[in-house]
Order: C-alpha cells, then structure tokens, then sequence
C-alpha cells in the first residue's frame, strides 16, 4: 500500500509539473489584455479630449473599461499566489492564532525541535518573525532571511509611519537613522502602543541591528547555527518592558528543517504565522501574504480562560482575514481548542467546541504539549490533505480558469462595440478624401491646376515683354558705379595731386610715375565696375521671388515648418523633391533649372571692362594702332603734364567701359525671359508635368488643403489608430491562451 508520505510526494510532483508555467503563460497573456485595454482606453480618453467627431460621443463613453481591468488585477492575483502555491515542493500546514495560544508549543511537539529553535515563554508574544518548519531527514539546518534595506523600509517602517501620519517618510536607513521622531505621544491607546514599538524598538534600538540588514534590493539567507537560533526569533523584554534582545528586528523569515517524529510526514511544512495582538504592525500584511502563497490549509490555536471563555470577535477577526486569502477556507481549516493541563481549563475546551461557528473540516481539543495529542491532531490533517488537497486546488484553479475565460468573453464585447464607434461617420473616408483631392487638384478648365497655369502663364507673358526694356537694376548699378568713377578717382581726386606725383617722380622718374599710376587707376576701375554683380543679383533674385510667390499663395505650397520665400523657398522645394520624391524627375528639373539660375558678373559683364581697361596697362600690343598714346613721358616730364594725361586716360576709358556696359542692359531681361520660359515649359507644359504634380500633391495634400483635406485624413488617421489598437486587442484575446486546465 502505498504510504502517505508517498501520496504527498505524488501530489506535489502532479502540481508542479506543469501548472506553474502555464500559469505564468496565462498571467503574461492577461498583463498583454490589461496593456491593451489600456491602450485603447487612454485612445478613447484622447479623443473625448480633444472633441474628435461628436457623432461617436455616445457609443465611445459607453464602453466600459474599469471593471474589466479591475478583475484582471484581482485574477492576476490569483494566479501568482496559484503560480507560487503549486511551485511548491511541500505541502503546507499554517498555524496560526493570537499570541500565547500555545502555536509555538504544537509545533515544537510536532516536529521535535525545542526551546533553543522555538522558544516559547508563558505571557507574552516571544517569536518574532515568521518560521518556516520543513520535514527533512537528517541533522537540523537552520536558514534565516535577513532583510534587506529596500524590505525593511517598505515591510516594517513605512507601515508605522503611515498608519501614524508621520512626515517626511525615510527613503533610506540613513534617514530613518536620523529622523526626528515626536516626543509627544499620540492620542489613543493603539496609536500610542503603536508609536512605542516604532520608537522604542526599532528607532532607539537600530545601532544595535542594522548591521544585519543588508543593504542589497532583496533579503538574504543567512545559515546559523542550531544553538544560535533563539537569537534571531526571540524576543525578550524586561521588567520595564524594554527590549533586550535585537537580532530579530532585522528577521524577515526563519527557514528550520528537520526530522519530524512521526514516521509518514513526507515533505510537509509548518507555517507559524505571527499572531497579532502586541500591536506590532506589519503582522496583518505578513499573515496574508503567507496565506495567500505559502500553506494549502490552515490551523487555528486557541486556549481558552478557565474561568471567562467563549468565542471572541478577535477569533472572527482572524478567520475573516483567513479567508480574504484562502479560497474555500471552510474545506481548508482545521481548529484545535488547547486543553491545558495546567490551567485544567477542558470545561472551556468543551464549551468553546460545542459553541463553535466558524466553518472548518474539524474541531479538536487536544494538548498542544502533548506529542501524542498533537500528532492524532495531525494525522488526521495530513491524511486529509493527501486525499483533498488536489480536489480542493483544483476547483480553486477551476474557478479562475473560468473568471478568466468570462473575461476573454467580456473583452470580445469590448471589442465589438469598439468597433461599431465609427459606424454612424463615413467608413470608407479613403474615397471621400481622394474624391476631395480630385476635385481640389482640378483640370485645365477649374482647380489647383487651372489657377497655377494661368498665374505662370501671366508670369510668362510679363518677362517676355521685359525683354523689349533694358534691366532697370543693371542700369542703376552701372549709373551708381560711373558717378564713384567720377568722384573717386585715386590720384584725380586727391588733395595735392602734383605734389603726390612729384614726389614719385623723384623717387623713381617720370615713365615709371606715369606707368604706375596707370596701373593703379586700371585697378581702381576693375574694383569699382565689380559692384555691378549686385545689379544682377537683384533680377535672379526677383526671378525666384515671383516664382515662389505664385507657388506659395496661388500653389498653397507653404507646406515647410518654417516661413520660407524667395529663393530659400525655391532651394528648399527643390531638396524636398530631390530628398523625399525622387521619382519626380520633371519636378526636379524645373526647380532646378530656377533655383540654379544666376548671372554672373564674370561671364557677362567682366570681359566687356576689361577690353577697355587693357588701354590703361603699359602692355604694347603687337599690330594695335587702336591704343592711344596720350603722352610721350621723358626724363624731363613734369607733375602737371603726367597728371592731365592721367585725367585723360581715365575719363576715356570710364566713357567707352560705360558705352559698352549699356548696350548689356537689355541681357539680363532676356536671360531672366529665357530661364522663365525653360522653367514652365517643364513644370507645366511637359507631358509628365500635371502627372508629377499630381503625385507630389496628393502626397503633401493635408499640408496644402488642411482644411478641406486635412481634417478628413486627420479623423481617418483617428478611425485607423482606433481600429488598429481594437485589432492588437482582438489578437491578443485568443481564449486558447488563457486556458491552463485541460
């Protein structure tokens, strides 16, 4: 016959063979839910914000999103205490009662272990912290988990400080350390029994435990020698009821394994919960997390007054909190009234037990100090939980299993009234959109394309009639140039000019003199005549500033983030295109062919200076009779004589570079004409051209017709984003996913 420590074993390998990763499969799929349903929930918040389309009002504010979420949260709970139950490789038994109901006793007489590994004293709460009794052959190993910085703020302090109102709360050990806790007491007697633990205790005491906590994120096992085991569960006070002993504050949990007396245990553990009623906080929170995750049932201690006994709230109390945490709690609870022989208290043992209320497999009244009495007690629990404990786990796991698959229901509702939001609006807005664009993008005869081709055509039409007019803006330039010719002539127009040239004649002789400022006067006219590029910028510029200007207003194509105009506008159209639409090849050439046009003074205006200039050089010529000679220098010429020869060859070569500059006038109106001509004739009357427009446009067409396009696309974008997020929920609610029970 196969024996009970045998059924135990098989039990927990059935458990944990495969539940806890199909468990932890089903949570990552629930959390993917919960994000989605957050997705679209805030999606819905966003619109509802910015008053998006009123016709879905209705139907996008019925959708209810809170509930939903909130039995996602409260199954995945589930799950993770279901995860970590069937993780397990023990079956557990939690004790658990108010202090000084013998809880520390039945475990000692269960397992063997003694005083020295759980103390227990008569009067007063003497364990500390939460031990963990596992059955293991072999010598006793003790492992204590000492908290870590992080656990101990957020398990231990932080409780005091707000169920106090204190401030500021201390982020770290260093400034608890150096808090300033009031000395006034608070008012009430819980408070103040609760103030005293946090000051008395842990706040005067730190220097004498801190150096156990460590200061990683998680606790750390720590293992201890048998005879030191006391130190860190015990706590004594006393007569003043001061502490007197400090390792435990730092305890978060005590791990003892050992040999249990009786002979088919298995891998069974006793779970000694702390008991409350010392006012010592954070045993609530510990007594349901351990609770929720560490045992499979639940004995409840009690030890009746001989002479006051009947059941108390405080015993509801700690049922009530058994059962926020364990399912089923009636087929999981087990009571034991404590007959103590030394207070002969069996008449209250009697009574409690036939008065008994609460819910629970059984009620036994045993001597807790007796092993005898405590193994009859169980036995009769562990033959229980070999025959029911996976009946028991599997209607709980069954229970979720079916939460969850009414969830994955509930979302497929969601997302059918998720998708009926935009029924009431145009669905297919694609064909309304491109509809518009058709209509707004136009023909020869109406539209975007009739009013650009008209204006370039009227643009056209204008530089061609320029054509008949010299440059008005050469001519000025030439004119603004010839008048500083004239009144800034170098040695002309110095202050004693003869006196300047006298002294270079002495310095050097007269041929040289004349030859030199020659020199410097030929120098003098190439700077002057070079500001004349400036009159040539202006029409290139104007050139790009029309053209921009029809392309901008008339074209709508004010489409960068920036305010460009001019000839930024066209450099900027042109990289855009080129960068961005680089099948747009006939775009691409008409503004290149502008946004590359310029005149230039090298090439149209240089050589015609310097044909003339070449007569103020002391460069002969061969075979030219054409150059002049205005004086014939010797040795014996005078200042005055150089210098009205000077005046002469300046005032000839300013004359005959001026007569030649006007007859270019006209050149800049016909270069401007011609670059017009070249730029509409591909931009507008190539066979690719409305084909290229029409594609650049109906890409940028929200920017160009925001409101009439832009607005469209904008709600398809919203109808798009809303369906796309209603599609990621709709595929991440497969209910093959949630399923971790076959």
């Amino acid at each position: 016959m196969i024996s009970r420590a045998e059924r135990v074993a098989k039990i927990i390998e059935q458990r944990s063979a495969y539940l806890p990763k199909k468990i932890a499969t089903v949570e990552k799929e629930l959390q993917a839910r919960a994000s989605a349903l957050y997705n679209l929930e805030n999606h819905r918040e966003a619109l509802l914000q910015n008053n998006v389309n009123l016709q879905i009002w209705e139907p996008i504010k019925a959708i209810n999103f809170a509930d939903i979420q909130q039995r996602i949260s409260s199954e995945l709970l589930v799950l993770s205490k279901l995860r970590t139950r069937f993780s397990r490789n023990s079956l557990n038994i939690g004790v658990m009662g108010l202090m000084g109901q013998g809880k520390s006793t039945l475990l000692k007489s269960l397992s063997g272990l003694s005083d020295r590994e759980i103390p227990a004293y008569e009067g007063a709460a003497c364990t500390a912290v939460r031990s963990v009794v596992c059955n293991q052959e072999g010598a006793i190993e003790v492992k204590v988990v000492l908290h870590s910085e992080k656990t101990f703020l957020e398990e231990v302090i932080l409780p005091y400080y707000k169920s106090l109102k204190l401030q500021p709360e201390p982020r770290t050990l260093d400034e608890f350390a150096q808090t300033s806790l009031p000395d006034q007491m608070p008012t009430g007697a819980t408070d103040e029994a609760v103030y005293k633990h946090l000051r008395s205790d842990y706040f005067q005491n730190l220097e004498k435990y801190r150096h156990l906590i460590v200061p990683e994120i998680e606790p750390q096992q720590k293992v201890v020698p048998v005879e030191e085991v006391a130190e860190y569960v015990r706590q004594e006070r006393n007569t003043q009821g001061e502490l007197i002993t400090f390792k435990h504050l730092a305890v978060r949990e005590v791990n003892i394994f050992c040999h249990f007396k009786n002979p088919d245990v298995g891998k069974i553990a006793l779970v000694d919960i702390p008991g409350l009623g010392d006012s010592k906080l954070g045993d609530e929170t510990v007594m349901l997390e351990t609770l929720g995750t560490a045992v499979d049932v639940v004995l409840f201690i009690t030890r009746p007054d001989p002479q006051r006994y009947q059941w108390r709230k405080v015993d509801t109390d700690i049922y009530d909190i058994a059962a926020q945490e364990l399912n089923n709690l009636a087929g999981r609870a087990f009571m034991v009234i404590n007959h103590s022989q030394r207070t002969q208290n069996m008449n209250a043992c009697q009574a409690l037990k036939d008065t008994l209320q609460l819910k629970v497999v059984s009620c036994e009244i045993a001597d807790c100090s007796n092993p005898d009495d405590a193994n009859q007690v169980f036995n009769r629990i562990l033959n229980y939980l070999a025959d029911h404990i996976l009946e028991i786990d599997e209607e709980y796991a069954r229970q979720s299993q079916e939460r969850i698959l009414k969830i994955q229901q509930d979302i497929n509702l969601i997302i059918q009234s998720a998708r009926k939001v935009f029924s009431g609006t145009d669905s297919n807005l694609s064909r309304v959109i491109d509809d518009k664009y058709d209509e707004l993008f136009g023909t020869d005869r109406y539209g975007w394309w009739r009013e650009i081709t008209i204006a370039f055509q009227e643009l056209r039409l204008e530089f061609a009639k320029r054509c008949q007019l010299p440059s008005h803006s050469l001519e000025s330039s030439i004119e603004k140039v010839y008048k500083d010719c004239k009144e800034n002539a170098g040695i002309l127009t110095a202050n004693k000019p003869e006196e300047d040239i006298e002294v270079q004649i002495i310095g050097s002789n007269p041929m040289k003199a004349y030859g030199d400022y020659r020199d410097l006067l030929r120098t003098l006219l190439s700077d002057r005549f070079s500001n004349l590029d400036e009159g040539l910028k202006e029409t290139t510029e104007e050139v790009k500033a029309r053209i921009a200007e029809i392309l901008i207003t008339l074209g709508r194509l004010d489409i960068f983030s920036q305010s460009l105009a001019g000839a930024e506008f066209i450099k900027a159209f042109r990289e855009l295109l080129e960068q961005e639409h680089s099948d747009l090849k006939r775009l691409q050439l008409g503004l290149q062919i502008i946004d590359s046009f310029e005149l230039s003074y090298s090439s149209l205006i240089e050589p015609q200076i310097y044909q003339h200039l070449v007569a103020l050089s002391n460069i002969q010529l061969p075979n030219d009779e054409s150059q002049e000679t205005t004086l014939k220098v010797g040795p014996a010429t005078k200042a005055d004589l150089i210098l009205n020869a000077l005046q002469i060859d300046y005032d000839r070569t300013v004359a005959k570079i001026k007569a030649a500059l006007e007859e270019l006038t006209y050149q800049p109106s016909i270069a401007a004409y011609a670059r017009i001509e070249k730029f509409i004739d591909n931009i507008i009357y190539h066979e690719e051209a409305q084909k290229d427009w029409k594609k650049f446009l109906r890409r940028v067409r929200a920017k160009v017709w925001a409101e009439e396009i832009g607005k469209l696309e904008q709600e398809q974008q919203i109808q798009q984003d809303w369906l796309n997020i209603v599609k990621g929920l709709e595929e991440a609610n497969l209910v093959e996913t949630v399923q971790f029970l076959t």
